[in-house]
């Protein structure tokens, strides 16, 4: 036992302890009950919508406020209730340590909202041209952005910032059909601001399997799906995790990490030919010790220190935000608050606000969203 262990390297011994660790939270789900009731009255509400932000798990809540989720997936969930009338709530969950758990949940009445509906009736020209700036935002400018439509432009009204920005609101949350990868999405807007150099929005997002109409349209969705998928910060996660077991993985997946050769504030000049920039400012990013294990149970450690510049070179679709002149790489930026990120073996990331994303990856319009449930190994629409 001691001859095997000095003989093992440090590569095979995190891809036994992977792997163990791995099938131990393997087929491990979590639920999740609870009852939600008014915060005055203490009054069941019946028919909330419950869910899991970022998926297609929820549920709607029993006459007597009850409800129940399960099959929820390892680490770290965040919880929505909301319900007409009632301003809606946000609860964070960890199923790294236990799997199943029981809360109470309080709604409180939305007294403005009644005025709000009231004001969305009335649209005018100057709505409708902001309604075209924010679906040009929102869904974004992609082949899969056409197959996108948003059912209830009206729970939406626009303002502007000091900066002559858009800044939009929503009543109630945005339903987007997407018919390029089949998904009915409800985002719950919280924030949405955008100019001629920026823009930035924020919510929760609930997803809902639309049914496909033949065989042709569930093979495409299943396609379309995985194009999505590709070249993601999910991906790439992943991508990482396994190069550490085998050399080699993660420019098999499309992937190349550079970093500056000597860091500096601010923006850096970059030459319109990748090969001249990498000679003079950018190297590749040293693979070794990449990845660790994370103090909590099942999950991993990827370290990233700096500014990384991501390439991904994308096998199907139209590649986005392609910087250089002599490849077709799609370029993104990555910068880790504290230099790490803990993700599932899935490739989740459970803080996702410890990660600063620019380039192709931040361009993650609602026409480009899956959710955390999307398993890129199934062939199920």
């Amino acid at each position: 036992m001691q001859l095997i262990s000095t003989l093992l390297s440090k590569r095979i011994l995190f891809a036994l302890f992977f792997l163990v660790c791995s099938l131990a939270v393997l087929g491990q789900t979590g639920s999740l009950s609870g009852r939600v009731i008014d915060a005055g009255t203490e009054e069941p509400l019946p028919f909330a919508n419950v869910f899991i932000s970022s998926t297609t798990m929820g549920s709607t809540t029993a006459l007597d406020g009850s409800f129940l989720i399960e099959r929820i997936p390892f680490g770290a969930v965040q919880l929505v209730v909301s319900f007409v009338g009632y301003k809606h709530q946000t609860f964070n969950f960890d199923f790294t340590e236990s799997f199943n758990l029981s809360t109470a949940i309080s709604l409180e009445p939305a007294l403005e909202e009644l005025s709000t509906i009231e004001v969305t009736s009335k649209k005018d020209k100057k709505w409708e041209r902001n309604l075209s700036k924010f679906t040009k935002v929102f869904l974004g400018e992609t082949e899969f952005s056409k197959g996108c439509k948003i059912l209830n432009p009206w729970v939406l009204e626009f303002a502007e910032d000091k900066d002559n920005g858009l800044v939009a609101t929503a009543s109630r949350p945005v339903e987007i059909e997407n018919h390029a990868l089949g998904y009915k999405v409800f985002y719950h807007l919280r924030l949405f601001k955008a100019n001629s150099t920026y823009f930035f929005f924020t919510g929760e997002t609930r997803f809902e399997e639309m049914t496909p109409a033949d065989e042709k349209q569930k093979s495409q969705w299943i396609k379309n799906r995985v194009i999505a998928f590709k070249g993601s910060t999910r991906h790439l996660f992943l991508a990482i995790l396994y190069e550490y077991i085998q050399k080699g993985q993660l420019q098999q997946e499309g992937f190349a990490l550079l970093q500056e050769k000597f860091p500096r504030e601010g923006p850096i000049v970059r030459h319109p030919d990748l090969a001249k920039t990498k000679k003079e400012i950018l190297i590749d990013y040293p693979m070794e010790n990449l990845v660790g294990a994370s103090y909590r149970t099942g999950l991993y450690r990827i370290l990233l220190s700096g500014k990384v510049e991501v390439h991904y070179k994308r096998e199907q679709g139209v590649p986005k935000n392609t910087i250089y002149n002599d490849t077709l790489a799609e370029v993104s930026w990555l910068e880790v608050k504290e230099g790490y990120v803990d993700v599932t073996k899935t490739g989740l990331n459970q803080k996702p606000d410890q990660l600063l994303v620019s380039g192709a990856m931040s361009q993650g319009w609602v026409a480009m969203m899956l959710p955390n449930d999307y398993d890129p190994a199934s062939n199920n629409p």
